[in-house]
């Protein structure tokens, strides 16, 4: 089988202001098979998105780069800058994770397909947009000839990136590099673009170089899987023999991070990935393995072969699946008596949003027209539970959210701690809303960057009415340390911190007025798994000790089997399925949690006595979602 991309001993260093440059990728070797898909997967910060960048020479102009890298038998290293333009666009197609931001907001899509296509060929003008128009045609987008002349703004997130697959494959490049092209996105949209890439990939003999950080998403579409731990190899080879024996305390301990029905707790990889500047002699991951020897803290261990995967481990083929999982998992908290109280009751709730009327003649009388999005929504939220709420996008799951927490006007009524909000004098309303807060899906966005840590984690405190600066840092650092950070972090800024350490600081925010309930809207959609299940622990020990509840909204059915009790499904703001998370996983009554179940990647559930089964679904029954 001929090769779309070889790397051949590929290593980059980067410089971090005047001082010499730091090696960040360290002899790379990997393989794209033409009309294969080889996933690139590790924790953020391992050196993916740093190697993608090094294949279409992107990097800055004072990285050291070595070794090769071929495409289709070319050396790019060995090109000119002039040459490697022609390459990208027209040999290497590039999907980016975030299409709205990738694309140009002030010019038409059609034109942004027809201009790659138009440079790299000479093509007219005409042929250009005809063959866009085939390219939207391609890659699904429904009635093409009607949304060639759109805006990026005008097309949902799904169909953005489909636009960016289109305009990838507009020359069609013999490698397309998708760099985390389903974060953020929905299960159902990002099942689809998914089966787009394999679809196109097998039609065009095209290679397919697909970064993740999310092992559980690749394990269908992947011909061969390849593992990066902190810019090194660890474990590479077929995806069937991955995924039937991973061999690396690494990749275990990824895998055992995806949470699966039934799973009373994650693993979790203690520590974090060493600095670039700071990394040991040895195993790279040996500060954070639970088998590490003497000998893996002073060489890096040689490769070894097994079946179809090769792995960078003394103790690869000794350690199984099990043991590593027994030996990440730790001991769950306290487990808080149980209440049987009523914390927070909706009914009846709707939610109507004014939409201006967009045609010119409407517009001059000033027509404006109501779109429902939700409608007779009723639930209770027992004390310690957590209730998932789940759906793709635009199902109305954090509109609900919103209502709750009082932030846009609704009908019917909220009931919390037996007092209703929409009846509530306001000076009450205001003390009774510190009793519900909520944590976002992007904290740093929440977070004003100007402020610092401590400043931030402390501002609940100070609005509540709390004296003095010195009390409130305390009090700010016992919150960061109740989520496992150090109090050295209050004087850093949001910029300075991680992504996964962000969303703690906004959990540490969120627990500061005492609160009874959090409402948790998408929180780990943007984190890699290690992170995720660190999170996901974190959550559930809080519930344990102080009896939280939570409102877990979210399209990761897995992270909400991991932590619901009961699970709402909302479709076209309607509620379509309510019951305990049990009931609605196994034996789901409503096409469309079928559907939304189905779109998880491979979502398992444990079968008492027998083994693991893949739940099943027939998608006849059911209209594919329009995204």
């Amino acid at each position: 089988m001929s090769a779309a991309l070889t790397l051949d001993q590929l290593s980059v260093a980067l410089k971090r202001g005047r001082g010499k440059p730091i090696a960040v990728l360290d002899d790379i070797n990997l393989t794209v098979n033409a009309g294969e898909m080889t996933a690139l997967v590790g924790e953020s910060g391992s050196g993916k998105t740093i190697a993608s960048l090094g294949v279409i020479r992107l990097l800055p102009r004072s990285a050291e780069v070595s070794g090769r890298v071929m495409l289709a038998g070319t050396d790019l290293t060995a090109l000119t800058e002039s040459e490697m333009r022609r390459v990208r666009g027209r040999d290497i197609g590039m999907v980016f994770q975030n299409p709205l931001s990738a694309l140009n907001p002030t010019t038409r899509v059609g034109n942004q397909i027809a201009e790659v296509y138009r440079l790299h060929t000479g093509e007219t003008d005409r042929a250009a947009r005809a063959r866009a128009l085939d390219l939207l045609g391609e890659v699904g987008i429904p009635d093409p000839s009607d949304r060639l002349d759109d805006y990026p703004h005008q097309f949902s997130g799904g169909m953005r990136q489909r636009v960016m697959i289109a305009m990838a494959l507009a020359c069609s490049p013999k490698l397309l590099i998708a760099d985390e092209p389903t974060t953020g996105l929905d299960l159902l949209v990002a099942r689809q673009i998914l089966a787009l890439l394999s679809r196109l990939r097998r039609e065009h003999r095209m290679g397919v170089l697909f970064i993740t950080h999310d092992l559980s998403i690749v394990e269908e579409h992947a011909d061969q899987v390849h593992v990066l731990y902190a810019g090194k190899s660890v474990e590479w080879g077929t995806a069937r023999s991955f995924f039937a024996q991973p061999r690396h305390p690494y990749s275990q301990a990824l895998l055992g991070a995806v949470p699966r029905l039934g799973q009373t707790r994650l693993a979790s990889i203690p520590g974090n990935l060493p600095d670039p500047e700071t990394r040991p002699p040895g195993c790279r991951f040996a500060p954070r393995c639970a088998f590490r020897e003497p000998a893996c803290e002073t060489a890096y261990p040689a490769p070894e072969t097994t079946g179809g995967t090769m792995f960078a481990c003394r103790r690869g083929r000794e350690i199984n699946p099990a043991a590593m999982l027994d030996a990440v998992l730790d001991d769950p908290a306290p487990i808080a008596a149980p209440s049987r109280g009523t914390a927070l009751e909706v009914t009846k709730l709707g939610v109507d949003y004014e939409r201006t009327a967009t045609s010119f003649f409407q517009g001059m009388i000033g027509r404006k027209d109501k779109m429902r999005a939700l409608s007779d929504i009723s639930f209770s939220l027992r004390q310690g539970e957590c209730l998932g709420i789940v759906g793709q996008s635009g199902s109305g799951k954090s509109t609900l959210g919103r209502a709750v927490l009082q932030m846009i006007s609704y009908q019917g009524h909220v009931i919390l701690n037996g007092e209703a909000f929409d009846t509530m004098p306001r000076q009450q309303r205001k003390l009774a809303r510190r009793r519900i807060q909520v944590v976002f899906q992007d904290p740093k966005e929440s977070m004003n960057p100007r402020m610092r840590i401590g400043d931030i984690v402390a501002e609940p405190l100070k609005l509540a009415g709390m004296r003095g600066q010195r009390a409130r840092m305390a009090q700010a650092a016992a919150l960061l340390d109740r989520v496992g950070l150090s109090e050295r972090m209050l004087n850093l800024f949001p910029g300075s911190v991680s992504g996964g350490q962000a969303q703690r600081i906004a959990i540490a925010r969120a627990l500061a007025t005492n609160p009874g309930i959090i409402v948790l809207d998408e929180p780990t959609s943007s984190l890699d798994v290690s992170t995720q299940a660190l999170l996901l622990n974190l959550l559930k020990d809080l519930a344990r000790q102080d009896g939280l509840s939570y409102m877990l909204i979210s399209h990761d059915i897995a992270a909400v089997s991991y932590m619901a009790d009961r699970i709402a499904v909302l479709n076209g703001g309607a509620m379509v399925e309510f019951g305990t998370a049990q009931d609605v996983l196994t034996r789901p009554t409503n096409a469309y949690t079928r559907e939304l179940i189905a779109a998880s990647p491979h979502f398992r559930t444990n079968q008492p006595g027998g083994p693991t089964e893949t739940m099943e679904f027939n998608p006849s029954t059911v209209q594919p979602s329009a995204v």
